[in-house]
């Protein structure tokens, strides 16, 4: 499986660009793929701003611009060397192995694997997609739609109740982005980290 780490959004809440914010001993884009490294060999980076990262990190443009997240998904899977990929976002800072090997390991025989909370509130930057979710994607293109939401209509998918994360961290803060200042200084004074004090 691949790790897919969408860096491409504009940021526009947060007036300045999110992956270059310090975080740890770098920033929120390499300290996610530090975190990424743990776990996945091939690791790829989708971001329309060339960026300062370790040269063993592939870094691929959106093949259909502003189709937002959604494009991203898809220029990633283009470059994926494995058949599934496992998608998250820069600015999702939080992070637990365990989680992620969790998700992964109800993936096989389904194009997306994602979870959920209640009925209608998904996490699909927390979420494995598979190579035939490429043609449904352009498929959607064509009519200009860009949610991800709508993949759903065209692949297999799974969805799996956010509760079963709690296992691996209580308050799933795994979950959590930063979209502005003040979700930024929040997160820099609070840092909270997964009980299951798993290695890397």
């Amino acid at each position: 499986m691949t790790g897919i780490i969408l860096a491409g959004g504009q940021s526009i809440r947060m007036g300045k660009d999110k992956a270059s914010l310090p975080w740890s001993d770098s920033d929120l884009l390499n300290a996610k793929i530090y975190q990424l490294r743990s776990i996945f060999t091939d690791i790829i980076v989708v971001s329309n701003t060339p960026r300062k990262i370790d040269a063993d990190i592939r870094v691929v443009t959106d093949i259909y611009p502003k189709m937002g997240p959604l494009g991203g998904i898809h220029a990633g899977l283009i470059a994926a060397r494995n058949p599934y990929a496992f998608v998250t976002a820069c600015d999702m800072p939080y992070f637990s192995a365990n989680a992620v090997r969790y998700l992964c390991s109800n993936a096989e025989q389904w194009d997306i694997t994602m979870p959920v909370h209640g009925e209608q509130y998904y996490e699909p930057l927390f979420a494995c997609y598979s190579k035939a979710c490429i043609g449904a994607a352009e498929m959607l293109f064509e009519k200009n739609i860009r949610r991800i939401i709508d993949l759903f209509n065209l692949v297999r998918y799974k969805l799996i109740s956010q509760e079963d994360f709690r296992a691996f961290d209580p308050q799933l803060n795994i979950f959590s982005n930063i979209n502005t200042a003040l979700d930024y200084q929040k997160a820099l004074l609070e840092r909270p980290v997964p009980n299951n004090k798993e290695k890397s």
